[in-house]
């Protein structure tokens, strides 16, 4: 009903930090489920997008594309705005050196003149220029790495720390942290290292790859990509981006008002579009609401405007608030987000009126309607399509409760008024929508696949007996969003790694749903995302809208009609710049990997490249992707790195491994808790596969994973050090036991469904050990290998909430503790760490942050790939 969400497509919670184009988007049903929204990971989200296969984000559901401005961007990452009016003590600023030591801010002043310099000096650069060379050297990976730096002497020693003795008992098991004192991140000695480390950074950036860095932006920034409008109509309405500002216009006479400017300021925020996570309408159409991320820690506001009279004024600021839904005679329902613990733990309800003072407490106060004591549940609200209710859910890893309402214009609502429609149980996790006297309700029982079940909706309390199954779940299948019309059941959902469209309807005798009349729509894409529109309007019978994209085709969207299937296309992308390619010079394909340990199991394995550039003869640059944890889908979509390194002649793959969602929830529960090494043995199978079959050899693999596929990386880095050339571990999850052991850490407690509880769990303990990247680096076989380790580079950022910057400070340290003997070693692995103080959990999401990221990224590839056939060929 009348809602919206702007988030990324195919993006995943902490996945990866490449970037898509952002889209409008409903409350994504699958995120109800897994409970991996916003606020409930420690490690993903990501990138997701996801990919909320069931979380935040994949199934992104509203077609109408931010254009040049938003430029590619994978996730609502949102940049520190208006920092003035940023009160959040807890963001550390890193680059304070210029405030204590008068010749670093003159050196530091001067950097950055002279990169400022450089940028303008690049916005001169011939633009036919920058595209014929690019054009002309198409797969020729020799030009790249012709244009890397050979500077005159080597980079110093690496920056080091000191080692405090720490030490603590469990389970009848000394842990030695010596590098503890590092989460202090106050403490001037840690500041003081986090600079150096930035700085050896800076050197090596100066020294071998600013050439190349600058030759790469200047191609990104060429780059530009127009997303086609669409004529999805809601409540009589267009909603309408036009030269960066938010509109709605009135279908019925073309009248078109302004909701909201981008950069418009509001109660001393900047609000950009970029950063609004969810906008609603009140049910007269007279009040805008919209929660925006308004820093990046992830805080959030809700802002609600009157758009009945002209100007819009805003009538009401929220803060803390995670999301909120609209109730009838202007009733706003609200999520506040505790932001010590990072949980959304109570909802209010309060009556918007336009002749209040605004935000006025004290006159108009909020009344609170559910309090969530549980330190490891998170509350969400949402309205079915048919608005007849409206829904509190109280999730965690392992189960959900949902409290009911009547919306009634008649019976006032209070904190007496839900009622439990199933109590909750272990290992029940499930979803409800509303269709005429019946509630339909997705759960995936005992841990299984998601069934559909069905009750009538006075339940009260119920029990899982009561339900009466309606459709049963395929093997290898996962449900990732539905809309639910009136006579109509639209499931997207993903069948042995394909996904589909599934519409349902009803017995004209019964004027129920029929599992019997169903008609499947499959694509003939061998790799496709798609994603749900909006699709407002419960009485709807014509059709849908969603949109797809796939590793070589941008953002499509288009229709599908509910009656007969028949899919509409609603237009594509303009695009122009040097990326521009002809898909059909691609091959996109899905490899079935069997798994070592059991060739019964078969690990699909995305990959796509250049049908000209790849020999087969194991000497192709390769970029393979991993995460596998949350029972996300990794998707591999259309993305301008991606797009960049597979014109560059390199394949371009994603190892889908246990512990995502691709393969359904069997496939998520074989890769967590004390099943958590399949995820790194899959992906090795994988990296065999690809070596095997002559796509790429070490000298030319590099491994790249975000968040809790950082931790993936940094364990493969450790266990399997000869078979990359280079590894990029963004925001690793690398120190996870004593994280796991630390209940004052926000989302710890919430983890323990992923992980396990180490403190009450001697197995868990015993098992995180084997695999935790930080206390492998104690293992004497594991130091005796160190030499052999590709190049690493590893980021953090200090506005990371999730991965807090002290875990991949605490592991690139000890790291460096351990190869100490090694330092001026010419044969020694670099280690390069990137800590930033903005760019939060999912790095920046502005054109010229991302376009300086990318190109360092893709300039460290590059480097490690001469550097590694140098050495070894």
């Amino acid at each position: 009903m009348k809602s919206f969400r702007i988030q990324p497509l195919s993006s995943t919670l902490g996945v990866t930090n490449q970037y898509n184009s952002f889209t409008f988007k409903k409350i994504n049903f699958t995120q109800r489920i897994n409970n991996n929204n916003n606020n409930n990971n420690n490690n993903n989200n990501n990138n997701n997008n996801n990919n909320n296969n069931i979380n935040k984000n994949s199934n992104n559901n509203k077609l109408k594309f931010l254009s040049s401005f938003l430029f590619n961007n994978q996730y609502n990452n949102i940049n520190r705005i208006n920092s003035d009016n940023n009160n959040n003590n807890n963001l550390i600023i890193l680059n304070n050196s210029f405030k204590r030591t008068y010749s670093t801010s003159i050196v530091n002043l001067l950097s950055d003149l002279k990169e400022k310099i450089l940028d303008k000096v690049e916005n001169f650069e011939d633009k036919k220029k920058v595209d014929r060379d690019f054009i002309l050297n198409k797969g020729d990976l020799n030009y790249y790495l012709e244009k890397l730096s050979k500077p005159k002497k080597s980079l110093p020693p690496p920056p080091t720390t000191e080692r405090k003795d720490y030490s603590f008992e469990i389970h009848g098991t000394t842990v030695n942290d010596p590098y503890n004192w590092l989460k202090n991140t106050e403490d001037p000695k840690v500041i003081e290292y986090i600079e150096n480390e930035n700085k050896y950074k800076d050197r090596f950036t100066k020294a071998y790859v600013s050439p190349l860095s600058r030759k790469l932006r200047s191609v990104f920034k060429r780059v530009f990509i127009d997303h086609p409008d669409e004529d999805e109509i809601i409540n009589g309405y267009k909603i309408v981006i036009k030269n960066k500002d938010l509109y709605r216009q009135r279908v019925s006479d073309g009248y078109t008002q302004l909701l909201l400017s981008n950069g418009e300021k509001i109660a001393g925020y900047e609000i950009n579009l970029r950063d609004i996570m969810v906008f609603r309408f009140s049910r007269d159409n007279s009040l805008f609401s919209f929660v925006v991320e308004v820093d990046s820690s992830e805080n959030k506001v809700c802002i609600v405007k009157n758009v009945s009279v002209p100007g819009a004024p805003v009538v009401d600021v929220i803060i803390n608030c995670s999301s909120m839904e609209w109730g009838k005679n202007n009733e706003l329902f609200y999520v506040e987000h505790d932001l010590t613990f990072h949980r959304s733990h109570k909802i209010f309800k309060k009556s918007i009126k336009s002749n209040i003072k605004l935000n006025d407490e004290k006159v108009n106060p909020s009344e609170l309607m559910i309090y969530e004591e549980n330190p490891s549940f998170y509350l969400d609200i949402y309205v079915p399509k048919d608005g007849q209710y409206i829904f509190y859910l109280s999730n965690c890893k392992l189960s959900t409760l949902i409290y009911y309402t009547k919306l009634d214009d008649n019976e006032p609502i209070t904190c007496k008024s839900h009622k439990v429609m199933l109590s909750r149980v272990e290992n029940l996790e499930y979803y409800a929508e509303h269709n005429g006297d019946e509630f339909y309700i997705f759960a995936n029982a005992n841990k299984g696949d998601l069934n559909i079940y069905k009750v009538r909706d006075t339940i009260e309390n119920g029990k899982f007996s009561d339900l009466e199954l309606f459709i049963p779940s395929e093997p290898q299948s996962m449900i990732r969003d539905v809309d639910m019309y009136k006579d109509y059941l639209v499931l997207n959902d993903m069948h042995k790694f394909q996904p589909r469209i599934r519409i349902i309807y009803k017995n004209p005798d019964t004027n129920r749903f029929d599992k019997s009349l169903e008609k499947i729509i499959t694509f003939p894409h061998k790799i496709i995302e798609l994603s749900m529109g909006v699709n407002g309007g419960y009485e709807n019978n014509d059709s849908f809208f969603l949109s797809y994209c796939t590793p070589t085709q941008n953002v499509i969207p288009i229709k599908i009609s509910l009656k007969d299937g028949t899919i509409t296309k609603l237009g594509e992308p303009r695009e122009s710049g040097p990326l521009i390619i002809n898909p059909d010079s691609f091959e996109t394909d899905i490899l079935w990997v069997p798994s070592k340990s059991d060739p019964s199991i078969k690990i699909p394995l995305s990959i796509c490249y250049n049908k000209q550039a790849v020999k087969f003869n194991g000497k192709t640059p390769c970029v393979l992707h991993g995460y596998g944890s949350y029972g996300t889908i990794y998707s591999l979509y259309y993305n301008i790195e991606d797009l960049f390194l597979m014109n560059a002649g390199f394949i371009v793959a994603r190892a889908h491994v246990r512990g995502g969602g691709e393969l359904g929830r069997t496939w998520y529960n074989d890769g967590k808790l004390l099943n958590k090494k399949n995820t790194f043995s899959d992906y090795i199978d994988c990296v065999e596969y690809l070596f095997e079959n002559k796509y790429t050899s070490p000298n030319y693999l590099i491994g790249r994973g975000t968040s809790a596929g950082g931790l993936l990386m940094c364990n493969v880095a450790l266990t399997h050090p000869h078979y990359f050339s280079g590894i990029i571990s963004q925001v690793p999850f690398a120190d996870v036991l004593t994280s796991m052991l630390d209940e004052s850490l926000a989302l710890t407690i919430h983890e323990y469904g992923e992980w396990g509880n180490p403190n009450n769990n001697k197995q868990v303990f015993d098992y995180i050990k084997q695999y935790d990247p930080y206390v492998l680096l104690d293992d004497p076989k594991i130091q005796s290998s160190l030499k052999s380790l590709p190049n690493l580079y590893i980021t953090g950022s200090a506005s990371d909430f999730r991965v807090p910057l002290w875990q991949p400070l605490k592991w690139v340290a000890k790291l460096r503790d351990k190869l100490k003997s090694l330092n001026g070693d010419n044969d020694a692995p670099l280690v390069i760490l990137g800590i930033n103080d903005d760019s939060g959990h999912f790095g920046p999401n502005d054109r010229n942050s991302l376009t300086k990221k990318w190109s360092f990224d893709l300039s460290f590839i590059f480097y490690s790939i001469k550097k590694s056939t140098t050495k070894k060929e």
